[in-house]
C-alpha cells in the first residue's frame, strides 16, 4: 500500500492532499478537453451537474474527502461556472451559497459538496442502523460496536480514521433518527433526503415558475435568474466598484444603468416592450409577469409561452447592451422583436408534442405559429 483499484487509491491511513489532488485534475482535465470555455453560463452549469459532479461524487461514495479538496472541488466549479477556466479572473456574479441551493429555493441546484459527501456517508451509518445481513455490517459489530448500542456508541480511542468518521458522521444524522428509523415521514434513508435534511433551506422565490418553466431556452433562464439575483455587471454596479468611468446606461445614457432602467426604463426597452405587447398582448413588467400576471392570459400553455417572450426580451435587451458597450451599435427594435418571435416559434413547435385543443391552436396561429 498505497496502491490503486477502481480507479481510486486504497491506502491504510488518511487520505492527505496529495492523493486527492488525483481527483481534481481529472476534473481540470475534463473541463480542458472538452473545449468548455465557449460553452454559455447555462451550458457550464449543465456541465457542472452533469459531468464533474459524477465525479467527485464516486470519490465520496467510497472515501470521507479531506477538507483542502472538497474547497478546491468548489473552487473549480465555482470559477468555472462564473469564468469558463479552472483559475480565478472573476469576482462571482452571485454567491455560491445561493447558487448551492435548489432552484424552487432560488439557487442553481449545485451541491455542496461537504454535506454531498456526509450524506453520502450517512448510507453506512443507516446500514447500522437496520441491522442488514451484510459483511461489513458484521465485521463492524464484531470488532467495534459488540454489544452497544448504535444510537449512543462512542468510537474507541484505537479506532481507524475512517471509522471515526463514520461516527462522527452518526452524530450528525441522529436527530433525524427515532427509535432506529430515520425520519418517519420519509420512506427509508436516501443520499438526497439525508442531504435535504442537512443543508439550510429557504423560502420559494415569487419568480420561480416564470424563470424555470422548462419551455424557457436555458440560457434565457439563466440570464432572468442573474437578473433577479441583481447578478448582472451594469455599468452602475461596474462604476462603484471603480471599474467603469460612467454609470449611465449604455443604450440611452439617460439615467443610470441598473436592471430596472435597461429592462422597462430605457426608451429603447420600452418599445421593444410595446411591439411585443402589440403582437402577443402580453404585459412586460417586472412586477406583473414575473408573479405569473401576464395581462389576460388563462390556460396553461398561454403562461408557458408569455413565460418564453418574458425571458427572451431579457436575454436579447442584455444582448443589445453588451453589443452597444462592446460594439458601439445596437440592432434597432423591430429586429430585436423579430428575433424573439423567431425564437418563441421554434421553442413552441419542440415543446408541443402533444394534441392541441382548438382554442389553443386558433390562439397560436393568431401569434403567426402553425404547428
Amino acid at each position: 500500500m498505497p496502491f490503486r483499484y477502481l480507479g481510486v487509491p486504497i491506502q491504510p491511513t488518511k487520505l492527505t492532499k496529495k492523493e486527492c489532488n488525483i481527483l481534481a485534475e481529472k476534473m481540470v482535465n475534463r473541463i480542458r478537453s472538452l473545449g468548455a470555455k465557449i460553452l454559455s453560463y447555462a451550458g457550464r452549469h449543465t456541465l457542472i451537474n452533469s459531468v464533474l459532479n459524477t465525479l467527485y461524487s464516486y470519490w465520496a461514495n467510497i472515501f470521507i474527502l479531506p477538507k483542502s479538496i472538497i474547497r478546491r472541488i468548489e473552487a473549480i466549479c465555482r470559477n468555472y461556472l462564473w469564468d469558463g477556466s479552472v483559475e480565478y479572473h472573476r469576482v462571482p456574479l452571485v454567491g455560491w451559497d445561493t447558487v448551492t441551493l435548489p432552484k424552487i429555493e432560488g439557487g442553481l441546484g449545485i451541491k455542496k459538496v461537504e454535506l454531498w459527501n456526509i450524506a453520502i456517508v450517512a448510507k453506512l451509518v443507516n446500514w447500522i442502523y437496520l441491522k442488514g445481513d451484510r459483511l461489513w455490517i458484521r465485521w463492524i459489530n464484531q470488532i467495534y460496536i459488540k454489544q452497544n448500542d448504535w444510537h449512543s456508541y462512542s468510537p474507541p480511542a484505537y479506532a481507524t480514521w475512517t471509522w471515526k468518521s463514520i461516527c462522527k458522521t452518526k452524530e450528525l444524522m441522529k436527530n433525524a433518527y427515532t427509535d432506529g428509523h430515520w425520519q418517519p415521514d420519509v420512506k427509508g434513508y436516501n443520499v438526497r433526503s439525508g442531504y435535504d435534511w442537512l443543508r439550510v433551506h429557504q423560502n420559494k422565490p415569487w419568480w420561480y415558475n416564470t424563470i424555470w418553466n422548462n419551455w424557457n431556452v436555458p440560457k434565457h433562464a439563466f440570464i432572468s435568474w442573474l437578473t433577479m439575483h441583481n447578478g448582472m455587471n451594469t455599468r452602475e454596479k461596474l462604476h462603484r466598484f471603480g471599474d467603469c468611468s460612467t454609470d449611465a446606461c449604455c443604450i440611452c445614457e439617460n439615467a443610470k444603468e441598473i436592471m430596472s432602467h435597461l429592462l422597462f426604463e430605457c426608451e429603447y426597452s420600452k418599445v421593444v416592450v410595446s411591439l411585443v405587447h402589440g403582437w402577443c398582448g402580453a404585459c412586460i413588467s417586472m412586477s406583473s409577469a414575473m408573479a405569473g400576471g401576464y395581462g389576460n392570459a388563462g390556460g396553461k400553455l398561454e403562461q408557458r409561452v408569455y413565460a418564453i417572450i418574458l425571458n427572451a426580451c431579457i436575454y436579447h435587451i442584455w444582448e443589445q447592451r453588451n453589443s452597444a458597450r462592446i460594439n458601439g451599435s445596437i440592432l434597432v427594435p423591430s429586429l430585436v422583436v423579430q428575433r424573439i418571435k423567431e425564437v418563441v416559434r421554434q421553442r413552441i413547435k419542440f415543446k408541443c408534442t402533444a394534441k392541441m385543443n382548438r382554442s389553443d391552436e386558433v390562439w397560436l396561429e393568431k401569434l403567426g405559429i402553425r404547428l
